[in-house]
C-alpha cells in the first residue's frame, strides 16, 4: 500500500498528465524528468528504510492550473530554493517562500482538504522530508518542545539549517536519478537532517540561561542596531561568536520568535517608514527590506501590514 503523500503525488502527477506509469507508482518511488502541458521539470518522492518520505522537486507551472486532494496528517520540514508556494489546508491559508538556509517545520494533525493554485511560468525548487505523527513515538523519540509541536494542530516554525547540511541539500539536486549512489546521498541526507533537527529539539529543552553578562548584551545591542539589518546570519553568529544553533536558541528566547522572522520583520517596518516618510518608490522599499523582486515584497509586506506597499503609500500622500 502506498503511503499518503506518495498517493497525493501520484493524484498530482495524474491530474497534470505528468510522465508516470502505474508500474512506478507501485513501487513506491516516483522519480523523473517530467513534460506536460501544465508543468516541466523534476519530481520525487521516496519512501526511505528510515520511514520516513524524501521529496524533491524543481518544476516550473507551463500554464495557469489548480490543485486539490485530501492531506492526511502529517509532519514536514520544508526547504526553499527558489519560489515560492501558497496553499489552503481546510480553512487555513499556509505560505512558503525561500528563506536562504532557513527550513519550514510544519504539523498537521488533521486530515483535511488541500489546495493549491500556481500561476503561468510560477517556478519553484524545494526538497522537504515527512514523516506521519506516530513515526517519533514508534523510535522513541520524544521532548517536551517535540511534544508540543506535535500537539497542535498548523503548527510552523523556522529552523536555521547548519552549513554543512545547507550545502548537503544543494548538491542533491544533481543527483535525482534512481541511481544506487543517489538514493544513498538521498537516504544520508535524509537521516543527518532530521537527526541534526531532533538534536537542537534535546538542547533546546534545556534553555538558554538568562543573564545580563557580557554575552548576552552583546547579542541584545546587536540585534537593536541599524548594523543587524544589513548582515547574514552567518555574519552574525560570527560577530557574537555564537553557533547558528546557539544564535537561534537566543533568539527564541528574548525574541519569542526565530531570527529570520524578527529580521524580516525589521526590514519590512523600514522599508514602510521609508514609504511614508521618504517617498521613495515601491522598488527602492523593496531593495531596503532584502527582496530582489516586488511582487515577493508586495506579498510579505501585505502578510505583516494587511495592506499592499502601493495603498499604503497612497496612504501617506
Amino acid at each position: 500500500m502506498m503511503s499518503p503523500d506518495i498517493e497525493n503525488t501520484a493524484d498530482f502527477l495524474k491530474k497534470y498528465r505528468l510522465s508516470v506509469s502505474t508500474d512506478e507508482l507501485k513501487n513506491a518511488s516516483l522519480s523523473s524528468a517530467y513534460s506536460s502541458p501544465n508543468m516541466e521539470g523534476m519530481m520525487i518522492s521516496e519512501p526511505l528504510n528510515s520511514g520516513m518520505i524524501f521529496h524533491m522537486a524543481n518544476i516550473k507551472a507551463t500554464q495557469d492550473l489548480s490543485f486539490e486532494a485530501e492531506f492526511s496528517s502529517n509532519f514536514k520540514i520544508a526547504l526553499m530554493f527558489s519560489g515560492d508556494m501558497r496553499f489552503r489546508y481546510g480553512t487555513q491559508k499556509v505560505f512558503m517562500e525561500k528563506m536562504g538556509k532557513t527550513a519550514r517545520v510544519m504539523n498537521f494533525n488533521q486530515s483535511e482538504g488541500c489546495s493549491m493554485d500556481a500561476k503561468k511560468g510560477d517556478h519553484r525548487t524545494a526538497l522537504y522530508l515527512s514523516v506521519q505523527p506516530d513515526w517519533f513515538e514508534e523510535n522513541g523519540i520524544e521532548s517536551p518542545r517535540l511534544n508540543n509541536i506535535l500537539n497542535n494542530h498548523l503548527t510552523a516554525e523556522d529552523w536555521e539549517l547548519p552549513d554543512f547540511l545547507w550545502h548537503q541539500a544543494k548538491l542533491l539536486f544533481a543527483q535525482n536519478d534512481q541511481s544506487y549512489v543517489s538514493r544513498m546521498a538521498r537516504e544520508g541526507f535524509a537521516l543527518s537532517f532530521m537527526s541534526t533537527w531532533l538534536g537542537e529539539m534535546t538542547q533546546e529543552g534545556k534553555g538558554v540561561q538568562r543573564s545580563d553578562g557580557r554575552r548576552a548584551h552583546q547579542f541584545k545591542e546587536l540585534l537593536n542596531s541599524d548594523d543587524v539589518l544589513t548582515m547574514s546570519l552567518t555574519a552574525i553568529s560570527n560577530q557574537l561568536g555564537m553557533s547558528s544553533a546557539t544564535l537561534q536558541r537566543y533568539a527564541r528566547d528574548y525574541l519569542n520568535m526565530s531570527l529570520t522572522q524578527y529580521l524580516r520583520k525589521r526590514r519590512l517596518d523600514l522599508a514602510k517608514t521609508a514609504l511614508h516618510q521618504d517617498g521613495v518608490s515601491i522598488m527602492e522599499a523593496s531593495l531596503l527590506a532584502g527582496y530582489n523582486h516586488s511582487s515577493n515584497f508586495t506579498t510579505a509586506f501585505k502578510r505583516q501590514f494587511g495592506v499592499s506597499p502601493a495603498a499604503s503609500y497612497s496612504l501617506s500622500n
